[in-house]
């Protein structure tokens, strides 16, 4: 198969959609695919791309007539590649629309991949909107990536028959479980977690990451005489409240804020922990839309707790590899914390099956596998 990838979200700039693409273009030419991304041009991406197996082709992004830089280019490879199949990474409104007009005069399908049922574009101008909802609803393949925003794409009047799921991936050869009780012990006891259960959250500090409802589950658990050591790893514009909602509750020896943690320490974390824990809600309309933060603590094989509104809940299977709750009532946060301390026995069970579920349905292997039959499916 031969695949054009557009976008504007690829290293070395961070970020999940940049990881998602990345991750996807290098499993895709592994597998045999004749890739190329089409991307605007960012500091030190040279370095970057030199050392990929897939040509990336770079271009400037102009303030003005940047939807034509992106004609441009993608005409160019079009006319020398004669790909199969166009890739958009992500709903580029006005400047995904040359994907529209290549279908429409070279008869090339054209596959979107939408990250969130908002597409990406809330806020943005009316032009931009109208644009975006005219590349999903010409094109041949709607990626969602989560039955969540599967769901938001139908409630928006987009044809459900077009609509497949491909979830993010993560690095389950990297997130993998430890056997070094000497490595788990030094992490323990340096967040001062030894002899009390231990559980991490990993995200930003934002009203729909709900971190205020783990401190006051905390509290909860504290007054019922269970003790737990919770780290919150992340930072964000939320920091402040949790500092305050600690000190209200004396908790200081069972909640510390960390900051943010590189993908090392988080992993660290997970494989010292006990229980991870993820409970975000809706929040004036923001949400997760996917869970990927969830697959990465189970592919550690520890058991996760996930609030049951939006798209995060797609990462568990309920009671096999996790607790899905109400995560807008603490008491529900705190008895499923309680609950697999009470019962080790299952929560060690899930955290197997945890494991093998990570493995088995979101290495970046097996998200390369699927997303080459949905898109051989629309040639």
């Amino acid at each position: 198969m031969k695949l054009i990838i557009i976008t504007e979200d690829f290293p070395p700039m961070a970020g999940g959609i940049a990881v998602f693409l990345s991750e996807l273009s290098k499993g895709l030419a592994k597998r045999g695919n004749d890739v190329r991304v089409i991307v605007n041009e960012i500091p030190e991406s040279n370095e970057y791309d030199k050392n990929q197996e897939y040509p990336i082709i770079r271009y400037s992004m102009p303030k003005r007539f940047s939807s034509v830089c992106i004609f441009w280019q993608v005409f160019r490879q079009v006319v020398r590649m004669k790909p199969d199949v166009l890739f958009l990474g992500h709903v580029m409104a006005t400047r995904g629309l040359p994907v529209l007009l290549f279908k429409w005069v070279f008869r090339i399908p054209y596959a979107v991949l939408c990250h969130d049922g908002n597409l990406g574009i809330a806020g943005v101008s009316e032009v931009n909107r109208i644009s975006g909802h005219k590349l999903l609803r010409h094109a041949t393949l709607i990626l969602a990536n989560s039955k969540y925003t599967e769901q938001l794409l139908i409630e928006k009047g987009f044809p459900a028959e077009k609509i497949r799921i491909l979830t993010p991936g993560v690095d389950t050869d990297f997130f993998i479980p430890s056997i070094n009780q000497s490595a788990i012990q030094k992490i323990r006891l340096k967040y001062h977690a030894d002899g009390v259960t231990f559980v991490i959250n990993v995200g930003r500090l934002v009203p729909k990451k709900n971190q205020k409802n783990i401190v006051r589950a905390i509290g909860k658990l504290r007054d019922w005489g269970i003790l737990v050591k919770c780290i919150i790893a992340g930072d964000g514009p939320e920091n402040t409240n949790l500092v305050s909602n600690i000190d209200e509750l004396n908790l200081d020896e069972h909640v510390s804020l960390i900051g943010p943690a590189g993908s090392e320490i988080v992993k660290k974390l997970f494989q010292a922990a006990d229980i991870v824990i993820l409970p975000s809600i809706i929040d004036n309309g923001a949400y997760e839309s996917f869970g990927i933060v969830a697959i990465e603590g189970s592919a550690c094989g520890k058991p996760i707790i996930v609030g049951s509104k939006g798209g995060q809940s797609d990462a568990v299977i309920p009671d096999v590899t996790g607790l899905i709750v109400d995560a807008e009532d603490e008491n529900n946060i705190a008895n499923a914390i309680a609950y697999l301390i009470r019962r080790k026995d299952i929560a060690d069970q899930m955290g197997n099956a945890g494991r093998a579920h990570a493995v088995e349905n979101f290495s970046w292997s097996k998200i390369a596998q699927r997303a080459a039959t949905l898109l051989s499916e629309v040639m």
